[in-house]
């Protein structure tokens, strides 16, 4: 049968063939999202972290009696850590703990010029044995002076001295030193100077989220904020078992009016951090599996009735000469032709829900050219087997039929 008339056909029966459209490009928009996602999320997976992650504590407290002498509490907290048969030492750390931000992405600019991009990256403020406890390892400039380090509460004046990754360095300048420039952190713009950069690790949650994750940032700072937190990094000597983690919680009980929330290996946190955009990918994919069904159901519903309603079309192609075979094909290629219509609107509707789960839903996602393809014959295949059963209830209209209803 001819194309042309084949899209006669289509136009006759504008309402089923716009539902059928629609319903393809809906799918197509859901399925290409999806696998977007999971790839996006397996691709997480295979990053390696470069970091000691059973070697590495994040202790989490929070000080709810404000008559604390948040000062005190920390270098306290620090000792009793230390004491700890198993440890070599401990940090306190503000801002984020490894792979877990505790709050919003942190982010830097390499001036203050409005328009200029920023980079997400991992901001820790660590005291003297902060970067110890981390492994960092310096490939340029220099670690920071004793007299660097600042202590006190959210009033207190920043640092205005930073290391960075060696990442995050050319990620920011490209191929010149990032010694001795500045550097601007979050919207405010709180300059500080590069002294030093170090080999990148996965360290920030939020970095790692926004597909940068060996962009970090460390400044000698002891900055308690009005949350009362009193969090630590600690370092464990290698190959100790898990009862670590309770001996650690035990030696910090030693403080009233302090809650201990939670001690655990970073292998735990990047494991967590992964866990849930897994559940979110897998619900995807659930949502994606209903709109496949969904979809097949409904073009067999429209098919069927559009079937039911060209019957006596059909037995005049059979009274003409048609085969079974033939008329089959006819629908086949109507519903392909349904099909290449959908799959356009639909990668369109694709792209513009990419966009809006990226800028306003936390969620990892990568637009790939053979996901597209992958999900376009994938959506072809379903429609084409839900239009088969139709299509051969079509082939069996027999001329006579026709002629007695005629």
């Amino acid at each position: 049968m001819a194309i042309k008339h084949i899209l006669k056909l289509i136009l006759k029966q504008k309402s089923i063939s716009l539902l059928i459209i629609l319903q393809i490009a809906i799918t197509v928009m859901i399925v290409s999202n999806t696998a977007f996602i999971s790839y996006a999320t397996l691709q997480n997976w295979l990053i390696p972290s470069k970091l000691e992650e059973q070697q590495i504590l994040n202790v989490t407290t929070r000080v709810f009696d404000t008559s604390v002498n948040v000062q005190s509490l920390i270098e306290k907290d620090i000792q009793a850590i230390e004491n700890v048969p198993g440890v070599i030492g401990a940090s306190y750390a503000g801002r984020e703990l490894v792979l877990n931000s505790l709050g919003p992405g942190w982010t830097i600019f390499k001036d203050t010029q409005p328009e200029t991009d920023y980079s997400v990256f991992g901001y820790f403020g660590l005291d003297e044995k902060g970067v110890d406890v981390l492994g960092l390892e310096l490939v340029e400039g220099r670690r920071f002076y004793a007299s660097e380090f600042i202590k006190g509460d959210e009033t207190t004046k920043n640092a205005g001295v930073i290391m960075i990754s060696d990442d995050l360095a050319t990620s920011l300048f490209g191929d010149s030193s990032a010694l001795g420039k500045s550097v601007y952190i979050s919207r405010q713009r709180i300059p500080h100077q590069v002294v030093g950069v170090y080999k990148g690790k996965m360290l920030g949650e939020s970095a790692t989220y926004s597909q940068q994750p060996y962009n970090s940032g460390v400044v000698p700072e002891v900055i308690w904020g009005n949350r009362q937190r009193a969090n630590y990094l600690v370092r464990v000597e290698e190959g100790v078992s898990e009862r670590i983690l309770e001996e650690v919680e035990t030696a910090l009980y030693h403080s009233e009016g302090r809650m201990v929330e939670r001690v655990e290996f970073v292998a735990r946190a990047k494991k967590r951090l992964w866990d849930g955009r897994s559940t979110f990918a897998l619900t995807m994919a659930g949502i994606s599996g209903i709109a496949c069904v969904v979809t097949a159901l409904g073009i067999v519903a429209l098919v069927s009735f559009s079937v039911s309603l060209r019957k006596k079309d059909h037995g005049v192609l059979r009274a003409l000469g048609a085969s079974k075979g033939k008329v089959m094909w006819s629908l086949i290629k109507e519903n392909t032709i349904l099909v290449c219509i959908g799959l356009v609107l639909g990668f369109g509707l694709s792209i513009l829900l990419y966009y809006f789960l990226m800028n306003n839903v936390r969620v990892q996602s990568v637009v790939e050219i053979p996901l597209l393809v992958g999900v376009a014959i994938f959506t072809w295949l379903v429609s084409t087997l839900a239009v088969y059963l139709p299509a051969k209830e079509a082939a069996k209209v027999s001329p006579a039929q026709v002629t007695k209803s005629s």
